[in-house]
């Protein structure tokens, strides 16, 4: 079973990963340098997306087979999809991690409107993970990233803004970049990959293991046997998870009462909600509220 092991670090992170482990920034970057260990063995999965540029050297991954990653390219990995520690030997880069809830709800993984992933949501439906920019827009992607990590650094007024627009940018050129060539999945991975393509689509909607194995056509165990061995977590898990994140998204970005933000995130019962919450985030949404908006 995958590991749930978060995204690798680099050495002299930013002080933000902190806060974006504990949701409290959606959005988080920062740099990569030669290291002597050697990669973790095993698969892991992780409910945010990354985005690595690498700027020198070469670092080798397993992601839809084994990738050789050079100077110059970019290796997308959406949220869910399995994938081995790189072999960061020789190799210098960026690392750009974000949650769902980086967008307005209108804007979300699985919405017909606003900005659109379209580039890790095609690796999501089987497109090679590993884009090609031409020298222009590697400079460009780089200069963005140079101005998230600033962003992120100084904590400034607007600080949310100005990240959130850094990455539209980011995600714009990487749309710009010509689109990779399908790959064959391994085995169940397709099925494991649809099921996260309509749980992010629908799960703010009445939905249970039953709805998304009914809308994939197979049966629920299967579809529960090969989510949970592909992703190491649940259907269930999954649904929560995307609930969550646009839970956090209305406590940042709105003064919306929590009993109202419940009902919008699919929970008619409140207190259900609360307990959910707190048992994910370690308080309230009341307290995490407050947490999340202070200064």
């Amino acid at each position: 079973m995958p590991s749930r092991r978060v995204f690798e670090e680099p050495r002299n992170r930013p002080p933000s990963w902190e806060k974006f482990e504990r949701h409290q920034l959606p959005i988080w970057v920062g740099r990569y340098g030669p290291i002597s260990s050697s990669p973790a063995r095993g698969m892991t999965t992780h409910s945010y997306a990354v985005i690595m540029l690498i700027t020198r050297g070469q670092t080798k991954v397993r992601h839809a087979g084994q990738q050789v990653l050079n100077e110059g390219d970019v290796h997308l990995i959406p949220p869910g999809d399995p994938h081995g520690a790189s072999h960061f030997q020789d190799m210098e880069g960026w690392g750009l991690a974000f949650h769902p809830e980086a967008f307005p709800s209108d804007e979300g993984w699985g919405s017909e409107r606003g900005l659109k992933l379209g580039p890790l949501l095609r690796v999501r439906s089987g497109c090679h993970p590993v884009l090609k920019p031409s020298a222009a827009q590697r400079k460009r992607l780089e200069g963005w990233m140079k101005l998230l990590e600033e962003e992120l650094l100084h904590e400034e007024r607007g600080q949310e803004e100005a990240c959130a627009a850094l990455l539209r940018l980011i995600l714009v050129e990487l749309e710009r970049i010509a689109t990779p060539p399908r790959m064959p999945d391994p085995p169940g991975l397709s099925l494991a990959r649809q099921a996260l393509t309509h749980i992010e689509a629908n799960c703010l909607e009445p939905l249970s293991l039953a709805s998304v194995a009914r809308a994939l056509g197979r049966s629920g165990p299967h579809v529960a046997a090969v989510v949970r061995q592909e992703t190491g977590r649940t259907v269930g898990e999954w649904i929560l998870e995307y609930r969550m994140a646009e839970a956090r998204r209305r406590l940042r970005g709105t003064d919306e009462r929590v009993d109202i933000i419940a009902e919008r995130v699919g929970y008619a019962d409140a207190t259900h909600f609360i307990r959910l919450f707190r048992r994910i985030h370690g308080v309230t949404p009341a307290a995490w509220r407050r947490r999340a908006t202070a200064g």
